[in-house]
């Protein structure tokens, strides 16, 4: 039987012999992988039973950052590029290894030799999270060949005017000519890029025949947001407009912004002047502004609609909730916590997210990276991915509540 190496030999490993090196290779090895998770058989060493599973587990993954197992990532480390500070936080006492261990069960059973415990735990492991983490801190990049990206929809845009506190769209469409010409411009150059526009006017005129327009002095705000959110659109721009005029020529610019309608978040930005032209009209200027810089402007907006888009996910319980997030149970017996990391494992985008805590109230995924579309095909947004996962939640009986604040979404658990 292959010599045991404890973890204190795991770090001498980097100084020792190649046959040494091979020696613990033999320790470690890969049972089965199914979807986002795999399961190991990982042997480990130390002076109490207790600590054979800690070092079970640590050997696996310094196997699989520095020296590979097979038939992962076709038996290469993760780690290409070294950096201490990150994976040295696996080994010492803040044992970044947790969140990533699924469940560990003994596979051959512990016996005491020479005056140490040595055996083999069956570790199942969020693999794909581990190595999406890995990815992101040491630029490990994966080698399997890229399947060729789909194509994705084009998004829907509703172009408005730049405005002023207390401003609203409909008086700037009905008092400013300029604005007026400026958005029909940017609209008609999405168009000609074959891309779908929603045309702010007959967002004001259906929102006045379905009576949801206050007319009150201090709607302005609420019309407009509610205008954008119910447009349908998945992205809304920003216009201004402004113009230099002399007595022999004029020039304008376009000042133009694109915001992602669901969060708020600026997607492109693009403003610039014209050169002068012998002309003052404001139509023919605004045509030019538009070859100019329409094209630069709309690719940074397909770039970011093609994305997956990134959240924050906050979980928290509410204050008639009995017991601890941490200790509560789905109908099916798992706890809530590894039913939510669960369903994150096979609805994040490639699997991606990070815990940054699991607190007795509480849980924060500092990032979750969400699907670029949904299974209809359109474009994922926050509040959908939310309502699946609350809607899974609801299936084992766990009652929730959600609010979307921006890319934060914010979900509340009742717990009885």
């Amino acid at each position: 039987m292959n010599k045991i190496v404890t973890i204190l030999g795991i770090l001498i490993l980097l100084f020792t012999t190649s046959a040494k090196a091979q020696e613990y290779l033999q320790i470690v090895s890969l049972e089965s992988e199914k979807g986002a998770n795999a399961v190991f058989s990982s042997a480990g060493i130390a002076d109490s039973k207790k600590g054979v599973e800690t070092d079970a587990i640590k050997s696996l993954i310094y196997t699989l950052f520095f020296q590979g197992v097979e038939g992962v990532n076709d038996g290469k480390p993760l780690v290409s590029k070294p950096n201490e500070a990150y994976t040295n936080t696996f080994f010492n006492n803040l044992a970044r290894y947790t969140a990533y261990i699924v469940s560990t069960e003994e596979a051959v059973k512990t016996s005491k030799v020479g005056g140490r415990f040595q055996g083999t735990t069956r570790i199942t492991l969020r693999l794909r999270q581990l190595i999406n983490d890995v990815r992101k801190n040491t630029h490990y990049e994966e080698t399997v060949a890229e399947a060729p990206n789909p194509r994705h929809p084009k998004p829907t845009i509703i172009v408005v005017p730049y405005k002023k506190t207390g401003e609203s769209f409909q008086a700037i469409l009905e008092n400013d000519s300029d604005s007026r010409i400026a958005i029909s411009a940017v609209q008609k150059g999405l168009e000609s890029c074959d891309i779908k526009t929603i045309d702010l006017q007959g967002r004001i005129d259906a929102m006045h025949r379905r009576g949801q327009y206050e007319e009150n002095a201090g709607a302005a705000e609420s019309n407009d947001k509610q205008l954008l959110m119910s447009s349908g659109a998945d992205v809304y721009v920003t216009v201004d407009l402004m113009k230099d005029y002399t007595a022999e020529d004029a020039r304008v610019a376009l000042v133009m912004k694109a915001y992602e309608t669901a969060s708020g978040t600026i997607w492109a930005s693009e403003d610039g002047w014209t050169n002068r032209f012998r002309t003052t009209n404001t139509e023919a200027l605004c045509s030019y502004a538009i070859k100019d810089h329409l094209p630069a402007f709309l690719e940074q907006i397909i770039k970011n609609f093609s994305l997956p888009a990134r959240v924050v996910l906050q979980i928290s319980i509410s204050e008639n909730s009995a017991g601890s997030l941490q200790d509560a149970c789905c109908s099916n017996g798992e706890r809530i916590v590894d039913f939510i990391q669960n369903w994150l494992d096979r609805n994040a985008h490639d699997g991606d997210y990070h815990i940054q805590g699991i607190m007795d109230e509480s849980a924060i995924f500092d990032y979750v990276m969400i699907p670029k579309q949904d299974k209809e095909g359109y474009k994922m947004t926050s509040s959908k991915f939310a309502k699946a996962l609350n809607d899974q939640l609801k299936a084992q009986d766990v009652s929730g509540t959600i609010r979307i604040d921006g890319n934060t979404i914010l979900l509340m658990l009742d717990l009885q």
